[in-house]
């Protein structure tokens, strides 16, 4: 089991599973990608953190392998909180700057008539 079922890159997600054999080493993956390892503890119990190297927007499947094979999903997002705001940003700076250039223009053929 996945604690999330949404993240973007970087958050951070932890597997928990049971029914493996006591002590045994439990090996995660993602299409073929290690992404995390631990030991089950004295009851078939585990718990670690999920770690992608590179992932890609979309459903990861994470396979827990225990000598059983435990398997959860989850959705990869990339969302920008500041995007929209620097977008925002740039048109304005690039028509203040032109409205600048056309004051400048006007006040200078005034300059030529006085």
């Amino acid at each position: 089991m996945l604690d999330k079922d949404n993240i973007q890159p970087g958050d951070p997600l932890t597997a928990t599973g049971t029914g493996c054999r006591p002590g045994s080493e439990v090996r995660l993956s993602s299409l073929g990608e290690d992404v995390g390892r631990t030991r089950a503890d004295s009851s078939g119990t585990f718990s670690t953190r999920v770690e992608f190297a590179t992932i890609e927007p979309g459903r990861h499947v994470v396979r827990a392998d225990c000598g059983i094979i435990l398997v959860g999903s989850v959705e990869v997002a990339l969302t920008s909180s500041t995007g929209g705001t620097t977008s925002t940003l740039m048109v304005l700076v690039f028509f203040v700057l032109v409205g600048a250039m056309l004051l400048r223009r006007q006040f200078s053929a005034w300059r030529r008539v006085a």
